[in-house]
């Protein structure tokens, strides 16, 4: 079965518009440095979906070395109710410097200590995007995460790590694997559920699979002019429940930083 993203995004989407007219006004703003080609593109389809359900979407585009100073631009902004800080960094910037200087209160994909540091506690009010979409996309099919084995092939902050978190608070048993891991394909076969985000396409594929198994595709891999994700459905058979790539996680990505702009915009 093919677990499409696009009619659980178009649903809440339909959810973040009925919530901003009952709110009123929305203002978020994105900032992207001028090589980051991939995040420019990125901000501005979050746009579009932004202007369809009446969030006024800033989308910032600077040099390198005006990053910081932009992010306390924002934070004293105060008609700005949030804001998203496009990866990866420029040079001499790192996680640690962004998570510092972006005020919580308008941290819309999760990236500060103090938002990050809630998921520990299972407050998710605010949580990473991609982590939540993957999530809520098992949920909306109907998957029961409670008691499952999951691996997440992943450690980075923006998501293994924190999808590892958003999943034992759902009361999974999770494993997370990475380039050092040695055993991965034994891993694989061990687990009901596999989160993918490696940045190879057609790492896994589904004539290599032996048993049941939910695969959720969370890498973006342009082949050929194509968009591609990690896993390769390359055989039709029933062992596989699978998010496609694109119309899977991608698709619930940019609702999610809508809605959590919105819930930022809740507590201004």
């Amino acid at each position: 079965m093919i677990l499409d993203g696009r009619p659980i995004a178009k649903e809440m989407l339909e959810e973040v518009k009925r919530g901003i007219s009952e709110f009123g006004k929305v203002t978020m703003a994105s900032v992207a440095y001028e090589e980051d080609k991939e995040s420019i593109v990125y901000f501005n389809s979050i746009k579009k979906n932004a202007e369809r359900v009446g969030i006024d979407f800033r989308p910032l585009v600077i040099k390198g070395e005006e990053l910081l100073e932009t992010i306390e631009k924002i934070n004293g902004d105060s008609e700005v109710d949030a804001a998203i800080i496009g990866r990866p960094f420029p040079k001499g910037v790192t996680n640690e410097m962004v998570s510092e200087a972006l005020d919580p209160d308008k941290d819309a994909d999760c990236v500060t200590y103090q938002n990050m540091g809630q998921l520990y506690f299972g407050v998710e009010r605010i949580a990473p995007a991609t982590p939540k979409a993957s999530i809520d996309i098992l949920t909306h099919n109907g998957v029961d995460l409670k008691g499952k084995n999951a691996l997440i092939i992943n450690r980075s902050v923006t998501v293994g790590r924190p999808l590892s978190q958003m999943l034992l608070n759902r009361d999974v048993t999770v494993t997370v694997a990475h380039s050092k891991t040695h055993n991965i394909e034994r891993l694989i076969d061990e687990n009901d559920v596999i989160f993918l985000a490696i940045a190879r396409a057609g790492y896994l594929k589904s004539s290599s699979i032996k048993s049941k198994k939910i695969i959720v595709d969370i890498g973006i891999n342009v082949v050929g002019g194509r968009v591609k994700g990690d896993f390769d459905p390359d055989v039709e058979e029933g062992l596989v429940d699978y998010t496609p790539v694109p119309g899977g996680v991608g698709a619930v990505t940019s609702v999610e930083i809508l809605n959590n702009a919105l819930e930022l915009s809740k507590t201004r």
